[in-house]
């Protein structure tokens, strides 16, 4: 049997002579499938861990606490925008220790919930006035801002 001359690794010839009935593609497949198979058992694989999700830290700058700076309700017509914005107004510093999961800390470099009822980019968004209900209808209850970190990350996580 003559096997036409082609740039091939001598693995690859040497392996062809071993197996002449199996076809050229079947050839490939199998050495491939040897070769991956030996690259496997040279590394052993290691137990996949799940990763641990936790909300970002939100740590408040020396210079951020102190001052006030929530918008005024009443500059809003909406009285679902203008509730959520009392509450931010009253609870601004339980606000402070709140991550918010519009994701802005990430996007648009705010430091927590707070900063978002600083601006009007609350009254466009629906996950700020939730959180910041939520967090003041907690304060009411008397949970503290860990425990209402904690009540908002099981909100959104599922």
């Amino acid at each position: 049997m003559v096997f036409p001359v082609s740039p091939v690794t001598p693995v690859v010839k040497c392996f062809c002579f071993l197996y002449p009935r199996i076809s050229i593609m079947r050839r490939y497949l199998l050495l491939i499938a040897l070769l991956l198979g030996c690259s496997r058992a040279e590394s052993p694989r290691e137990p996949a861990q799940e990763p641990v999700v936790q909300a970002p830290s939100t740590q408040v700058a020396p210079d951020a606490a102190g001052t006030n700076k929530v918008l005024n309700p009443a500059g809003f017509t909406d009285e679902r925008v203008r509730k959520a914005y009392e509450a931010a107004k009253q609870y601004a510093h339980v606000l402070e220790s709140i991550y918010c999961y519009c994701r802005c800390k990430e996007n648009i470099g705010h430091r927590a919930l707070v900063e978002c009822f600083e601006t009007d980019h609350a009254s466009n968004c629906d996950v700020c006035m939730n959180e910041a209900m939520i967090a003041a209808r907690m304060t009411k209850d008397g949970k503290t801002p860990k425990e209402i970190q904690k009540a908002i990350d099981a909100y959104y996580a599922g």
